[in-house]
């Protein structure tokens, strides 16, 4: 190939990258269901080390389109997980979260959680650095958690609505929509019809942007819906078939991209008929928790993470 005929070569691939919304994309490769639940009885989160701690790139997207469409056709679609139909009054949560340490503190974080409908709840959450204690224990009596709500809020549309901060008449800020949705997720474990609600009223909000195609940090794939604002993003991947939450990343936009502030990967949404670990009768139990995210007339500030992705364990036993 001579110099001419390979310069023009890559001009015609320059210009095929460069307009990615003019070309389909390849279609996601179908995911095997699991025929369980894959959520251990027991599960416990590993030792959080700094070789788990990947880049702060955010994650690539493309083929940017309207959210509306495609939402509401995922909605009317959507299949169930293995999980949902598995029985329990817990709801059981276990998430990876990774920080920008410079700013938030821990790197990275490693939790399991067990949430009741009375406010009562358990924890077992490892970070590193590790700090004094390996593996932290928290533990909420019922009515503790009263700022996570006593009712399921995917099971009613008006309480997911006030949630996720969508009021009327007041716009909603979706950056903060869809943070609040990845802060209800790592406390529960919504079943098929509550994924559909959620995103019926997604598909309602603008300006979301949807994605057919995103890998998150598992290498799982996925779709995404991404909410900017300024130099700020928020991005939440969704299973392609079930709505599942998969993961939610915050980052900031810089001279050399986006850069992750904050990266949550959930590892499992399952059910428990009991929380794995409870405290003995000598153990101090964990302190009730403040309020972890705020009331819709609220807005976090874009400099502070939210409340939920914060890296202090709350009442960490001794």
């Amino acid at each position: 190939m001579t110099p001419t005929t390979a310069a023009v070569a890559s001009l015609v691939v320059l210009a095929a990258t460069a307009v990615p919304a003019a070309t389909v994309p390849a279609p996601i490769p179908a995911q095997a269901r699991a025929a369980h639940c894959p959520t251990s009885a027991a599960p416990q989160p590993r030792l959080a080390a700094a070789d788990h701690t990947p880049g702060h790139r955010g994650t690539r997207v493309a083929y940017p389109q309207p959210a509306r469409i495609p939402l509401l056709a995922l909605a009317a679609r959507l299949r169930a997980s293995a999980c949902d139909t598995v029985a329990g009054r817990y709801d059981l949560v276990h998430y990876r979260q990774w920080n920008n340490p410079a700013r938030f503190g821990a790197a990275v974080r490693e939790v399991v959680r067990w949430r009741g409908d009375d406010r009562s709840g358990g924890q077992l959450a490892t970070q590193h650095p590790t700090g004094v204690v390996p593996v932290t224990h928290d533990w909420w009596h019922p009515g503790d958690l009263y700022s996570v709500g006593l009712i399921d809020p995917f099971t009613r549309t008006d309480m997911l609505r006030e949630d996720l901060g969508i009021n009327e008449p007041s716009p909603a800020d979706p950056i903060e929509v869809l943070a609040n949705l990845a802060y209800l997720s790592t406390w529960y474990s919504p079943r098929r019809d509550g994924r559909a609600a959620t995103l019926n009223l997604l598909a309602d909000l603008s300006p979301l942007t949807y994605y057919p195609r995103v890998v998150d940090r598992s290498g799982r794939p996925g779709i995404a819906v991404a909410a900017t604002s300024g130099d700020q993003r928020a991005l939440l991947i969704l299973h392609p078939d079930t709505g599942e939450v998969l993961a939610y990343e915050s980052a900031r936009l810089d001279p050399f991209g986006w850069r992750v502030q904050t990266y949550l990967l959930y590892l499992a949404h399952s059910h428990a008929t009991r929380r794995w670990w409870e405290p003995t009768a000598h153990s101090r139990p964990a302190a009730p928790s403040p309020p972890l995210y705020p009331r819709p007339q609220q807005h976090w500030l874009l400099t502070t993470p939210p409340p939920c992705l914060a890296t202090t364990p709350q009442g960490a036993t001794p």
